[in-house]
């Protein structure tokens, strides 16, 4: 099978693969925007905030960062750039790190690690992580740091606060939606995380899918560019193998020429 060929296969691929992740991530945002706006209004609530001691976190515990990189070709753009925050990271930071490339071997700070591979096959480690960390509020803050893809020409590093939730109204509208009251039966505190465990894991599947999607695109940039350069060889080619047909040519009409001047 020649370069082409393999190019070509790798081209298509990466584009059904985008095609599927973006699809995975649009069916994960609906429900997260829904848990999003619930846990909002009851986090963020002035009166459930006076009467019910909701989920605080203690600001000196230390942050949780979940990385995720690409084993993919081609991606190094994108490794490099998480790998950046990554090696610029707080030293009182936890690590989780996704993605064989981006990985720090004596980084002390490293809770786990799984290939993407691993991760795409059992992601079963990160989300037992996120579970206990949250029912047991081990970290001030969990952050996702990846490379998100926006559309085929938009491809952003983001860094995603997913806990705890940061407000999503202010001003006027915070003063209206936050004063609201509510009746409780049972635990609020239960409700409360029971809601920000499944948001925060959808928010990790978004994540996961986004980034895949955005290791594709890359890919089939890269490889789109490629057959490209492929072709202009191929077409320098042809023209070069004409014009030296085309000396031969004319080559062999002066050597016919000359053999008739001596006769």
């Amino acid at each position: 099978m020649s370069i082409k060929s393999v190019v070509k296969v790798m081209n298509f691929h990466s584009l059904l693969r985008v095609d599927k992740s973006r699809n995975q991530a649009k069916k994960f945002t609906a429900m997260e925007n829904v848990l999003t706006d619930m846990i909002d209004n009851i986090v963020n609530n002035r009166n459930v905030m006076l009467d019910y001691n909701t989920l605080w976190v203690d600001s000196k515990k230390p942050v949780l960062n979940i990385y995720i990189g690409s084993d993919m070709g081609f991606c190094n753009n994108l490794n490099s750039l998480v790998k950046r925050v990554l090696t610029s990271d707080e030293d009182n930071s936890c690590n989780v790190v996704i993605g064989r490339k981006i990985r720090q071997r004596d980084d002390e700070r490293q809770i786990l690690f799984l290939t993407r591979e691993e991760y795409n096959e059992d992601n079963s480690k990160v989300m037992t992580l996120l579970e206990e960390s949250i029912r047991e509020v081990r970290f001030s803050q969990i952050n996702l740091i990846y490379n998100h893809y926006f559309n085929s020409t938009q491809v952003e590093l983001v860094k995603k606060q997913v806990f705890p939730l940061e407000k999503k109204k202010a001003g006027k509208e915070a003063l209206s939606e936050y004063q609201d009251d509510f009746a409780f039966e049972g635990d609020v505190n239960n409700l409360l995380t029971e809601l920000v465990l499944l948001y925060v894991k959808y928010s990790m599947e978004i994540a996961a899918a986004a980034s895949f999607a955005a290791e594709n695109i890359s890919r089939q940039n890269v490889t789109t560019e490629s057959l490209k350069k492929i072709d202009e060889r191929e077409e320098i080619s042809i023209l070069q193998k004409r014009r030296e047909k085309k000396d031969k040519q004319f080559a062999r009409v002066l050597d016919d020429f000359t053999k008739l001047k001596h006769y």
